[in-house]
């Protein structure tokens, strides 16, 4: 299995497969109500904020990979980080419809390249085998806190 086939394992277990390390991302956050997304922990973050936050750098990717070699994301961008306020049921659905589909991006762009294509640069001293590897792993990072989050609510919710 090459580097890139590796990549686009990666991405189908982290979506629906069975990733090493555990629950993957349908099973963690297609049943969580829009109540439970939007509840703010203490740390000032919800669920919705961090899937709006993912959303963001796995876009960021894939335009890139469409094409435009002139985008680039900040963490400053208003979409990054977007204000609670701004969030409700209806950005939680649209923002989990965003995040499937971007899924669906991600594996066809990464299915039309070859291997050198990740030794490629996107960025000055940045190849696209840095960018894919550190979106998988943001992916990752922030799944395993949206499940944490999630646990902590349904527990405070029993007591």
């Amino acid at each position: 299995m090459t580097t890139l086939e590796q990549f686009i394992q990666e991405c189908k277990d982290f979506y629906n497969g069975s990733p090493w390390y555990g629950s993957n991302f349908c099973k963690i956050v297609n049943d969580l109500s829009p109540a439970e997304a939007l509840a703010v922990a203490g740390n000032g973050q919800s669920i919705a904020l961090l899937l709006c936050h993912m959303v963001k750098w796995r876009k960021s990717l894939t335009i890139r990979l469409q094409g435009d070699e002139n985008f680039r994301a900040r963490d400053s961008d208003a979409d990054n980080w977007p204000p609670l306020n701004t969030l409700n049921g209806e950005v939680w659905e649209a923002t989990k419809k965003e995040f499937s589909e971007l899924q669906e991006v991600l594996i066809e762009e990464l299915g039309k390249r070859e291997e050198a294509f990740l030794d490629e640069y996107f960025y000055k001293e940045k190849t696209y085998r840095y960018l894919v590897s550190g979106v998988i792993q943001h992916d990752i990072y922030h799944l395993g806190q949206i499940s944490m989050l999630k646990q902590l609510l349904r527990n405070a919710q029993k007591v």
